[in-house]
């Protein structure tokens, strides 16, 4: 009895760890894209920008 009860703890607090690398994992993915997303949105708002001095230049 005492024998399973360890087995079944040893699994489950391995499956815990399992499972807290896996959201690191996930977390980390997460900042990535969202930093790709920022510098996205900061690109096209310079191009934008750009493109509007032109226009104006060109007024």
């Amino acid at each position: 009895m005492t024998d399973q009860l360890l087995m079944r703890a040893s699994l489950a607090i391995e499956e815990a760890r399992r499972l807290r690398e896996q959201r690191r994992m996930f977390v980390a993915q997460q900042e990535e894209r969202v930093t790709e997303l920022r510098r996205a949105i900061y690109d096209s708002s310079s191009l934008l920008m750009e493109v509007k001095a032109c226009r104006d230049d060109s007024d």
